[in-house]
C-alpha cells in the first residue's frame, strides 16, 4: 500500500516537474523580452525594430511628398491674405525677413495643413504612433539625447577647423525677431518659437519618420531606412555645412522611434535640437 502510493505520487512529481520547468524558461524568456523591448539594439532585429514602424511602402512614400506639396500650396494660398491684411494694419509692406511674424505665420500654415494630411495618413496605415512615455522609452530618450550631445561637440570641432564658428543654418542668415512696435516683438518671437520647436519638429517627424522611415523600413530595413532617410532630411534643409549634423539628427531619431514604436520620442529629441538653437536665434536677434 506504501510503495505503491510513493510510486503513484513519484510519478505524479516527475509528470509535473518538466511541466514546471518549461514553464520556468517561459517566464523567463517573457521578463527578458519585456527587458530587451525597447533596447537601442533592438532596431535592427527583422522582427522586432521593423514591425514597430512598418508602413506599406507605396502608401508611405507617396504621403509623405503628398503631404509636403500640400503643405507648399497651403502656404502660397495664405499668403496672399495674409500679407494683404498686414498691409491694411500697418500701413506699409511688412518684414519679409525670416523671424518676422508674417513668414513665421505662413511657416505654420505650411506644416499645419501638410502635418493635418500626413497625420491624417499615418493613422489609417498603421497603430496610433503616439503614446505615453514608458519606462523603456525614457531610457531610449536618455540615449539618444547623449548621442546628440556628442554630435553637437563634433559639429562645434567641425565648425572651428573649417574656420566657420559664424556660420548660421541657412535659412537663418537673417533671422529678427525685433520690431519697432514690441507687440509686434513679441508676437514674432511666440510664433517664432512655435513654429521652430512645437509645430515644425511634430509635423517633419510626422512626415520623415512616421510615413517615410516607414515605409523604407518595411522594404529595406532599418538600418538602411535610417541611413536613407537621414540623407533625405539633411538635403531638405539646405545646408551643406551643417549637412553631417542634421543628418545625425534625423539617422538617431529614426532609430529611437525604431527602438521604442513611440513616435513621441523623436518628436521630443527634434524639438529640444530645436529649442537649442531657436534660443540661439532669437537671444541673437533681440540682442542687436
Amino acid at each position: 500500500m506504501d510503495a505503491a502510493r510513493f510510486v503513484a505520487v513519484g510519478g505524479v512529481r516527475s509528470d509535473r516537474a518538466p511541466a514546471h520547468a518549461l514553464a520556468s524558461r517561459r517566464r523567463r524568456c517573457t521578463l527578458r523580452a519585456r527587458r530587451n523591448r525597447n533596447s537601442i539594439l533592438s532596431v535592427f532585429t527583422r522582427s522586432d525594430g521593423r514591425e514597430r514602424v512598418a508602413v506599406p511602402f507605396w502608401d508611405g512614400i507617396l504621403c509623405a511628398f503628398s503631404s509636403i506639396a500640400i503643405g507648399f500650396f497651403a502656404a502660397f494660398l495664405a499668403m496672399i491674405p495674409i500679407v494683404f491684411a498686414a498691409v491694411l494694419v500697418l500701413g506699409t509692406m511688412p518684414a519679409t525677413t525670416p523671424g518676422h511674424a508674417l513668414l513665421s505665420l505662413v511657416e505654420i500654415v505650411f506644416y499645419a495643413a501638410g502635418g493635418w494630411f500626413a497625420w491624417s495618413r499615418l493613422h489609417a496605415l498603421r497603430d496610433p504612433p503616439f503614446r505615453r512615455l514608458t519606462g523603456g522609452d525614457v531610457r531610449v530618450l536618455a540615449i539618444s539625447l547623449g548621442a546628440l550631445l556628442l554630435v553637437r561637440v563634433g559639429t562645434a570641432f567641425q565648425l572651428l577647423l573649417t574656420n566657420q564658428t559664424k556660420h548660421v543654418q541657412s535659412g537663418f542668415e537673417h533671422f529678427s525677431v525685433a520690431a519697432h512696435v514690441p507687440a509686434l516683438t513679441a508676437i514674432s518671437v511666440g510664433l517664432a518659437v512655435l513654429g521652430m520647436v512645437v509645430v515644425g519638429p511634430l509635423v517633419e517627424e510626422i512626415v520623415f519618420r512616421g510615413l517615410l522611415f516607414g515605409a523604407l523600413a518595411q522594404r529595406f530595413g532599418v538600418l538602411a531606412a535610417a541611413v536613407l532617410t537621414a540623407i533625405l532630411f539633411g538635403a531638405a534643409h539646405g545646408d551643406l555645412v551643417l549637412f553631417p549634423s542634421l543628418a545625425a539628427l534625423g539617422f538617431i531619431t529614426a532609430l529611437a522611434y525604431a527602438a521604442t514604436g513611440n513616435l513621441t520620442v523623436p518628436v521630443l529629441l527634434h524639438a529640444l535640437s530645436n529649442a537649442f538653437a531657436a534660443t540661439f536665434l532669437v537671444a541673437d536677434s533681440l540682442g542687436r
